[in-house]
Formats: structure tokens, sequence, C-alpha cells
């Protein structure tokens, strides 16, 4: 761009057929003083988007008035500081792999941002008074950065705001206070994945009317209270991959609840009768989570529950007494340590069993022969017993045995 650059770029332009959208691929740009600043307002007038797959220079400045629409930075390890002047056409902002240890603090002069994505770059905290003069932002994705603290707004906004996806997965949180996001009351999805978070929690009370996304797992969650949440789209909740100790007992107002999940947590003991207050609740998983028992302390119903999943635990007592699930169609208690078959069937007569890998004894599978072979009560089986992983076997017909333990 120091010499014919520019020219030869706009006659390739207009040598080409206009009904096409052009992408013209630049390995190397050799330019005056810097790839942005004064370089971005002459391009402006061959492009609407521009990509910097490899950015060198420590400052990128969008001057006021550019008329691009979308920026693109990738690979900017030296990049420390993005200035933007007064701008109404920048829509969408990407910048990956950067030295930028803060949200830019002349964002609010890209009036019409939708998409703020600063994504593996130097962030250490993030205050969301410098997002509240954005009312066009809906998408913010700071993933894979360092930051610690939150700073909540100092003073509520006279507009909320218009953020429908939150990312701030793969970070250094370790509290997560859902009333600091007050100010984003049409959040749809909301991602904290891969953090450090011990307390999730909402000191104050607040109603997210969208949120049908809430992303927790890979934390060390040890508290989950949300008593102050009011959630009524989110239809699924996975709590997995954390430290919980024992299911959360306080709970907020999740009136489309259908699916909840604690796989692989500390849990010992499960108390099902901690989910009688979900009523829409139809699938609870709770798998390689350490559990040695399953009752209820209460009796409840949950009309519409039709799945149990206890997978791979250490489970050796399940007790449903008081339990009436009228939909529930299976139970799977794969890989534990069960060494008889728990009393199910005679309560859920319809549900379907599933127990392989368990080591049930013989005894308490003969007067079971038929549920297995009804497909009803999955156990493993084989042609003969040398085929079983167990010492012992049930012969259910001339061709298969059920494998058990003597």
């Amino acid at each position: 761009m120091t010499s014919d650059g520019g020219a030869r770029i706009r006659n390739t332009i207009n040598s080409e057929d206009d009904t096409f959208s052009l992408i013209f691929s630049i390995e190397k740009l050799i330019v005056s003083s810097s790839a942005s600043g004064p370089f971005l307002q002459r391009i402006a007038a061959l492009t609407e988007k521009i990509s910097y797959l490899s950015y060198q220079d420590p400052v990128f400045q969008v001057p006021a008035g550019n008329t691009i629409s979308e920026i693109e930075i990738a690979n900017a390890g030296m990049l420390r500081s993005l200035v933007a002047g007064t701008n109404r056409h920048l829509t969408r902002l990407y910048v990956e792999n950067c030295l930028l240890d803060r949200v830019p603090p002349t964002l609010s002069n890209m009036v019409m941002l939708e998409e703020l994505i600063l994504i593996q770059c130097a962030l250490t905290a993030l205050r969301l008074d410098v997002l509240v003069n954005n009312r066009q932002l809906n998408t913010i994705d700071l993933t894979r950065n360092q930051i610690r603290q939150l700073f909540p707004v100092t003073k509520p906004p006279k507009e909320m705001l218009a953020v429908t996806f939150l990312s701030l997965a793969a970070n250094q949180l370790e509290r997560l206070d859902m009333s600091m996001f007050a100010c984003m009351p049409v959040l749809e999805r909301f991602d904290v994945r891969g953090n450090r978070i011990v307390r999730f929690e909402a000191t104050a009370p607040v109603t997210y009317g969208e949120l049908r996304r809430l992303l927790v797992a890979f934390n060390k969650i040890t508290q989950f209270d949300t008593r102050n949440l009011t959630l009524p789209a989110l239809s699924s909740l996975y709590i997995d991959d954390n430290a919980l100790t024992e299911l959360p007992a306080h709970w907020g107002s999740l009136s489309s609840l259908s699916y909840l999940g604690f796989d692989r947590n500390d849990l010992k003991h499960i108390d099902i009768s901690l989910f009688g207050r979900f009523q829409t609740l139809t699938g609870i998983f709770i798998s390689e989570s350490k559990v040695e028992s399953i009752r209820l302390s209460t009796p409840i119903t949950m009309p519409l529950l039709d799945i149990l999943l206890f997978d791979g635990n250490q489970i050796v007592s399940v007790n449903f007494t008081g339990a009436n699930f009228p939909s529930m169609n299976l139970i799977s208690l794969l890989n534990n340590r069960l060494t008889t078959v728990p009393p199910l069937f005679q309560r859920f007569n319809s549900t379907r069993l599933s127990l392989d890998g368990n080591p049930i004894r013989c005894s308490s599978m003969t007067a079971l022969r038929s549920k297995i072979t009804e497909g009803r009560l999955y156990v493993s089986t084989a042609s003969t017993q040398d085929q079983c992983p167990t010492t012992s076997s049930i012969v259910l017909d001339q061709n298969l045995r059920a494998c058990c333990d003597a």
C-alpha cells in the first residue's frame, strides 16, 4: 500500500462481475505506518468487512466516521490498545489472542456495535459500566481471558442492555452473583463454564425472563443457591463437573425446568424428595458422582418424570418408597454395586430398569427372567457362561443366559 497497492485492488474489483461478493486475501501488507487508522479509512472505500489474520502493531485505531461494518483481528500478540472514534457503522468487532487488559474504554463511541468478541486476551476484570452506553450490543464473548473480578454498574442505566448472549467461559472467576447482571434482563444464554467458581448465587431478587441456557459446568461449585432467581424460560440445567457434596436446597422459580443434571460431583446420598418442587421435570441425571444410596425422605408426585440416570456411581441401596412417578419410563443404574434387583417393577408398572455392570446375585435375578426377556430389565447377557463377565449365570432360553454372581 506504499505504492500502487490501493490502485491494484480497486482495478481488480472493477474488473470483476459485481453480481458476486468478492473476497480478497492479502498475504503480506506493507504500509507506511499502521495497518489501522488512516489505512482503515482508505480501505473502507473498497470493502465493508476486513479481517487481519496476523496483526503486528501494539495499537489499533478505528477513526471517527469509518464505514467498515465488521472488523476481525487475530493473532495480535502485540496489541495492547484499541481506540475508536465516533462510529455509526461498525456492528461486529472480533479480537483474538491479544494483550488487551480491559474492554476498550472508547467502546461507547461504536454506537451501532452488536457483537463484541475479545477471546484469549489479557482481561483481568470486567466493569459493566463500560457496556451500558452500547444500546445495540446483543453479543458479548470474553472467553479465555484472565478475568477474576466483575464490577457491577455504579448506577442503573436509563435503558436496560439488549444483550442476549454473554460468555465469560474459561476465565478465573471464583464467585458469581447473578444479580450483578440485572441490567441485562433479556439474556438468553449465559456461559461461565471452566472458571474457578465456588459459590453461585443471586444476592438480590432478579428475573431473567428469556434465559434458556445457563452453562456452569467445569467449575468448583460447592454452594449453588438460586432462591432469588426467577428463570421462567430455563428448560435444562446441568451443574456437571463441579464439587457439590449435597444437592442444592435453595431454589428459585424455574417453572419450565425439564432436565436437571449433576454428573461428576461429590454427592454420596440422594434424596429424590428434593426434586418434588419441579413439577415440569422429565429427566434427572446424576452419573459418576460417588453416590452410595438413593431414597425419598417424604412422598412426592412428579407427573412428567420419565427418566432417572445414576450410572457409574457406588450405589448399594435404592429405596423409592413414597415415589409417585406415573410417567416413569427408564431408571438406569449401570455400573454400580447393587447385589439385588431393586423392587421397582411393582411401583412403576411400565418402567424399564437397567442394571448392567452390577454384581447382582443370581438368586435375585431368577424370579425376573420374564422381565429380562421382555426387555424391561437390562443385564449382561451371553450365549455361554464363558462369555459372561460374572461368576455365574441363569438360563433364559437355549441360546441365551443372563450373567450374574453366585
